[in-house]
């Protein structure tokens, strides 16, 4: 018995070792205020968001490009994360280089997904953010448990392009006293 609990534990071990993954690489992100400067280390994050999952890893969200810009118009970020399959912060110059986090019990089926940049380490502290490539999706298609795929950006020079531009996150209290304003301004209006 001992030794076939030994085999099994091998096997298994065996098995993680060979497991598929999703590497994730976004190069040259440059600064919101700075086209030529590329981010620091550790100053930015890349948040992953699946659009569709065709593979038989349950645990990975699903979400829409639609869903995601809702709360960035929102101007409260946090709540991406819990739309995001998962995120890296940026741990070398300019670039999320082989950034993975999503489960790796891959076997077949395909990854589609985008990416949300934002220039922080963390959403609460975001001031600026950018749908990379302007929400392009990518794909990973696995046709064996082993082996892994990239789904891959690249540079993200993207002042002299329309896709990917940084934009600041909206302040979402201005908005809403301006319209607190505007009411009290109609029901003014409506009293007299």
């Amino acid at each position: 018995m001992k030794k076939l609990m030994i085999a099994c534990f091998a096997v298994a071990m065996a098995a993680v070792a060979q497991a598929a993954s999703v590497n994730w690489t976004i190069t040259n992100v440059y600064s919101p205020s700075d086209s030529t400067a590329k981010v620091a280390v550790g100053s930015m994050s890349a948040w992953l968001f699946v659009t569709a999952n065709s593979t038989d890893v349950t645990t990975i969200k699903t979400t829409t490009l639609a869903a995601v810009q809702a709360v960035l118009d929102s101007g409260d970020l946090t709540g991406l994360s819990s739309l995001a399959a998962t995120h890296k912060t940026n741990a070398a110059l300019g670039g999320f280089t082989g950034a993975s986090g999503l489960p790796t019990n891959f076997s077949s089926g395909t990854l589609t997904a985008f990416a949300v940049v934002v220039d922080s380490a963390d959403l609460a502290s975001a001031e600026n953010y950018f749908i990379v490539s302007g929400g392009a999706t990518k794909d990973a298609t696995f046709t064996s448990a082993t082996g892994a795929k990239t789904l891959l950006w690249g540079d993200q020079t993207s002042y002299t392009q329309g896709a990917g531009k940084w934009s600041a996150v909206p302040e979402p209290t201005s908005g809403l006293l301006l319209l607190l304003g505007m009411a009290g301004l109609a029901l003014k209006r409506k009293v007299a």
